[in-house]
């Protein structure tokens, strides 16, 4: 195997610990199969094609969050920059004070808690969205 395989091997395996899968570096993109996190000044871009993941973006954490299987968990700390899209529906998101979130729930039945002092903005074509 090529040295730049075993590299990207080794930086993959790299991202997951005992306690799951961790933020990955700037710039990449991971795959979620369930929860995920972006550390405080990361850029994150997580996908759950599958559906049923959690998000979280840190304080100062800039996530874009795409949850095409629908039933997602979104959480938006205060400082955080989140864009969320729900394609699959039912996605339950949180914005914290001083956050700034998107939602797009393109399948319906999204539920987006915004903090006073947040700035929320998104879409529901779906229709049965609060």
């Amino acid at each position: 195997m090529p040295r730049l395989g075993l590299l990207a091997i080794a930086v993959l395996a790299a991202c997951y610990v005992a306690a799951g899968p961790v933020a990955p570096p700037p710039g990449a993109v991971m795959a979620s199969s369930g929860q995920q996190a972006c550390q405080s000044g990361g850029q994150c871009q997580f996908a759950c094609p599958q559906g049923n993941c959690a998000f979280a973006c840190a304080s100062g954490a800039n996530c874009a969050m795409s949850c095409d299987g629908g039933n997602c968990q979104i959480a938006c700390d205060s400082g955080a920059n989140c864009n969320a899209s729900c394609n699959g529906g039912n996605c339950v998101s949180s914005c914290a004070n001083g956050a700034n979130c998107e939602l797009d729930c393109n399948g319906g039945n999204c539920q987006n808690s915004c903090q006073q002092g947040a700035n929320c903005t998104g879409s529901c074509l779906g229709g049965n969205c609060r």
